[in-house]
């Protein structure tokens, strides 16, 4: 009996550098809910983790079209 295994599908660099994007921001993010959950007020990184919103909702408005 012979096996067939199936591979994944080669990304192309474009699809490897929005992944990589993509797991960055969600790292990124990840820490800055961590510091305004533990209290952390600064106006930078309230601003950060704004920043890091629009950054996500933009890649997810292009990753849909």
């Amino acid at each position: 009996m012979q096996t067939t295994t199936t591979r994944a599908p080669r990304l192309t660099a474009h699809q490897r550098r929005l992944r990589a994007i993509t797991k960055r921001l969600v790292i990124e993010l990840g820490y800055l809910e961590h510091c305004l959950a533990e209290g952390l007020q600064d106006t930078n990184v309230q601003t950060a983790a704004a920043s890091l919103y629009t950054a996500i909702d933009c890649l997810n408005d292009h990753l849909q079209s």
